[in-house]
């Protein structure tokens, strides 16, 4: 038999740690939960691993990737499998049990301990969550609370795991969609610095002690190499810092206020973060009403998980109208809220089908999105080629307009 050490909880709540010998480690997770242990963590106690144990001990102890904050990836995980074990039967606690061991980020781990001890200390599931603050959305618990009180939290969970999941994909779509323009703007900064500092300067020197003079082009091309070299320093601490202080102030509730509200108006750019925010709107008051909650209360989880402050405001504002007596359509009338969903907006609250509405929003503005940012990547591609073209291409002609002077006599 081998010896393992555990981490519990007991029918009283508290973290209990110790060993226990046994023949394996499902035999001493088995012997604890007959103890009526929550079992959070059974491993093979130091002085009994082997070697090679101790080497995928080693391994896990030193992975980055055990340290690093859970991601919409993780909760998808965690709701999904919480789903299947409670529709195989299992008690939430088992289900929150079998979570805790199976993950490998230790801050997830240590928040489902967490729940499990609040729970066992007569919490509800909805009540600990919301215990663990920033770990999870805020749409998490207002769903399980709803879910709870229906008697349907496996259904919910999944809900759950399909709303996270799609925010989370209109996200990475929009970031992936600005990787390729900062890459190509950054190889034409790239290419025009390298040709400004290093090919022109060793072309004027060439040109040294020519009495003739140069063409506008190629004399234009050496001034601007020039002054590069002169002030390129000044002008790159003077990127820098800029690039620091918008940084800085993005950090800040103010700065990051005025930068989001200034982003809604840059070409492309405002367009995309407008449509992806109001499928993300959509989907999640769809979610959220279809779970039994308000619209007042849908309205402020809204403004709680919209990334953009200035969209985040304009729900917050409308819910706050709403408590004053005002309908939804009236307190969605605000310009950045675009027409249309103030208008399906009364026509859901008209008709009493405001849940079917906000979802055909939801799917309207992730196609829009998407299509938009589809559009955005093929009007970049051939603007970003033709300004590198043309930079290089202005230097070749310099150049070549320089040498046939020179040859000519």
């Amino acid at each position: 038999m081998s010896k393992f050490s555990y981490k519990a909880v007991n029918q009283q709540g508290k973290e209990v740690n110790g060993s226990i010998e046994a023949n394996s480690q499902v035999e001493a997770t088995g012997l604890l939960r007959s103890k009526s242990y929550q079992v959070l963590r059974v491993e093979v106690a130091a002085g009994s691993m082997t070697m090679p144990q101790k080497l995928s001990k080693i391994k896990n102890a030193v992975s980055v990737k055990r340290y690093t904050k859970p991601g919409a990836a993780d909760h998808v995980l965690l709701f999904r499998q919480l789903a299947l074990m409670l529709r195989a039967g299992n008690t939430l606690m088992q289900g929150l049990e079998l979570c805790s061991e199976m993950t490998e980020k230790l801050q997830m781990r240590k928040a489902l301990v967490n729940i499990l001890v609040s729970i066992q200390g007569g919490a509800s599931f909805a009540v600990a969550i919301e215990r663990e603050g920033k770990k999870f959305p805020p749409i998490v618990a207002k769903l399980i609370a709803s879910g709870e009180a229906s008697g349907e939290l496996q259904a919910t969970l999944e809900r759950l795991a399909e709303s996270v999941q799609r925010d989370a994909a209109l996200k990475r779509q929009f970031i992936a969609s600005m990787i390729y323009p900062s890459m190509v703007t950054l190889a034409a900064i790239g290419v025009t610095l390298f040709l400004a500092i290093s090919i022109v300067p060793k072309f004027a020197k060439m040109l040294e002690g020519k009495s003739q003079s140069l063409p506008g082009s190629t004399q234009l091309m050496m001034d601007v190499s020039a002054w590069l070299i002169d002030n390129g320093l000044f002008l790159g601490i003077g990127i820098g810092g800029g690039i620091f202080l918008l940084l800085a102030a993005y950090t800040t509730k103010g700065g990051k206020r005025v930068i989001d509200g200034w982003l809604l108006y840059v070409p492309f750019i405002g367009s995309s973060l407008r449509s992806s925010g109001m499928a993300q709107m959509g989907w999640t008051m769809s979610l959220l009403l279809g779970s039994g909650l308000t619209v007042l209360e849908s309205l402020r989880v809204v403004g709680s998980i919209i990334d953009n402050v200035r969209l985040s405001q304009c729900f917050s504002y409308a819910g706050n109208q709403i408590l004053s007596g005002r309908s939804l359509a009236s307190g969605l009338q605000q310009p950045q809220i675009p027409l249309m969903v103030q208008h399906m907006a009364g026509i859901g609250e008209r008709s009493g089908e405001l849940e079917n509405v906000m979802k055909e929003l939801g799917q309207y503005y992730q196609d829009q999105s998407e299509t938009r940012i589809k559009k955005m990547i093929a009007m970049i591609e051939p603007a970003m080629t033709l300004l590198i073209g043309g930079l290089v291409g202005f230097v070749y002609l310099a150049f070549f307009k320089a040498m046939m002077q020179v040859s000519a006599g």
